[in-house]
């Protein structure tokens, strides 16, 4: 089969070594014939260029799928924030311990994408644990109604499946084979296997198990290792790995990891899929009531009820075709935030994107980061410290309009900016993962410095003044919006001061105006401008035009 034309640069030696010869300053240079050490160097460069030009786009796909693994995350289980309520018998002495890998689910519902009645599942990560109303030791002693904030991930397993049969050869793979249907997933879902060696204990395991002949293997993150390595003090090194996205179970050659026997039985007694955006759009908040193991020691007249947040993750499930493509597109925002510009971008565009994946109204319609600055000494250095203010973008709320609203209080207003603490909470949580691990973040929303604006005004003698007190008035409430204000269109600069000054050029450059005669800012400085502080945007609380004709 013939090679495909090289499309990257189709120049060949002899172009690229006329093109580099053109380059010789001639003044200098004179000898350009073969003997000159000069052109021979330039006459292997070329040569050493063309090669590259012609493997360049000769890329094999299995390098286009490790350039991808390097540029993208894998994809991000869907997680919640899972609160247990107990209500313990005041007789209790003992602690109860509920453990990691306790479910919990949703109720069930009819599933659009199947048709079919189902539920989503999710288990805790570590135990949770809840102390004796009676236990002597704990002074005071505690409380017969307790809680514990626990976080838990989405469960969906497979059991007992047929892998296939060794044939004794080096580098065996089986993929894995899940029936979508069987586990109420869409037939083009694309399911990863769940790989977690983080939190993987002597009492909680979901990563994939597998027996050979019978006998359990031991999973491994990766067989190039010392510890697989077939040597005469380890000559049975029965360990396997997973290829998570590709859904392979894979062993090694016999110099890293042992050789599954010819004939031996191939079976995944175990494993986790994840189903994504579908899990994290199902567990909206306080969907997940029902508990589904059974707790050992909880007696029956004590019971705990589960209550959610909301869930995170889901992310980076693409398609093999898509995956390169927004792996480019993602290639040069920033994922650990150090600079100021690193938490304002990933606010509006990381964030965003997260809350639309989740189907949730609010996103972040501005973010401005002050480094080493704290909310509550916004002025003073606070090494470490980092403070993020939000605007935050609500359905059917015009924050222009309303903060520059003359007849809205100021009450109302800060009722307009004011976070949800659902919000709060899933953007620190966001930005838990990506922060340096000596930051510390704070979230909040902008604070507000109400002020009024009283301008006299003459326009010229063939306008209305009816009609330029209504163009004066719309054209300075659109100049300090807090969304697309400012002379830039971008929205009224944190902390930026109202200067006269800018008001007048704003006012007269309007077609019709004459001049202004006055302009009065109240409350005002020395200047007579209004200054905000540094965590403030500007509330119009009053407006008075008087315009009169030459």
């Amino acid at each position: 089969m013939a090679l495909p034309d090289i499309s990257l640069d189709d120049r060949s030696f002899d172009q690229l070594f006329a093109f580099m010869r053109k380059q010789i300053d001639t003044s200098t240079w004179v000898d350009h014939n073969f003997s000159d050490p000069g052109i021979v160097l330039l006459d292997l460069l070329c040569w050493i260029g063309e090669m590259i030009l012609y493997r360049a786009d000769r890329v094999p796909e299995a390098h286009r799928v490790k350039f991808a693994d390097l540029i993208l995350d894998p994809p991000e289980p869907v997680t919640v924030p899972l609160t247990l309520n107990a209500a313990l018998a005041f007789t209790r002495v003992a602690d109860l311990r509920v453990p990691a890998g306790t479910r919990f689910a949703t109720n069930f519902a009819i599933d659009a994408n199947t048709g079919r009645a189902r539920r989503y599942i999710f288990e805790t990560l570590a135990p949770a644990m809840f102390r004796g109303p009676s236990n002597a030791q704990h002074q005071p002693p505690p409380p017969t109604t307790q809680t514990a904030t626990v976080t838990a991930r989405e469960y969906l397993a497979v059991e007992n499946e047929q892998l296939g049969v060794s044939d004794g050869t080096a580098g065996q793979a089986f993929p894995l084979r899940p029936v979508h249907t069987d586990l109420g997933l869409p037939l083009d879902a694309l399911a990863p296997v769940l790989l977690d060696f983080d939190h993987t204990g002597a009492d909680y395991n979901p990563n994939p198990r597998v027996t050979v002949g019978g006998q359990p293997w031991a999973l491994k993150q990766f067989l190039l290792t010392e510890d697989s390595r077939i040597t005469g003090a380890n000559p049975n090194a029965q360990h396997f790995m997973v290829d998570a996205e590709e859904r392979r179970i894979r062993f090694g050659d016999g110099k890293f990891g042992s050789i599954p026997v010819a004939g031996a039985a191939i079976v995944c007694t175990r494993y986790q899929l994840l189903q994504g955006p579908d899990a994290l759009t199902k567990a909206a908040v306080g969907t997940i009531v029902n508990r589904l193991d059974p707790i050992v020691g909880l007696a029956n007249n004590e019971k705990i009820d589960p209550a959610n947040g909301d869930a995170e993750g889901g992310g980076f499930f693409f398609s093999p075709d898509m995956r390169l493509r927004e792996g480019l597109k993602r290639f040069r925002r920033p994922h650990r935030l150090i600079t100021a510009s690193d938490f304002d971008q990933v606010m509006l565009i990381d964030f965003n994107e997260r809350q639309g994946l989740a189907n949730r109204p609010d996103k972040v319609l501005r973010a401005t980061t002050l480094m080493n600055r704290r909310p509550q000494a916004p002025q003073q250095a606070s090494p470490g410290s980092v403070t993020i203010v939000v605007l935050a973008e609500r359905q059917g709320v015009d924050l222009d309009s309303g903060l520059t609203d003359p007849t809205l209080s100021t009450v109302q207003k800060l009722a307009l900016v004011a976070l949800s603490p659902g919000l709060v909470d899933s953007i620190e949580r966001f930005l838990d993962k990506r922060r340096l691990i000596t930051t510390r973040t704070y979230v909040q929303p902008p604070a507000l410095t109400p002020f009024s604006i009283n301008a006299q005004v003459t326009v010229a003698g063939d306008r209305s003044t009816s009609e330029m007190t209504d163009i004066i008035g719309k054209r300075i409430r659109a100049f300090l919006g807090v969304a697309a204000g400012g002379f830039d269109g971008k929205g009224w600069p944190l902390g930026g001061g109202i200067y006269r000054s800018k008001l007048f050029r704003l006012i007269e450059d309007l077609d019709g105006v004459d001049h202004v005669d006055s302009l009065v800012l109240s409350p005002p400085d020395s200047n007579g401008d209004v200054p905000l502080g540094p965590l403030s945007l500007p509330a119009l609380a009053g407006l008075s035009i008087g315009v009169t004709r030459l």
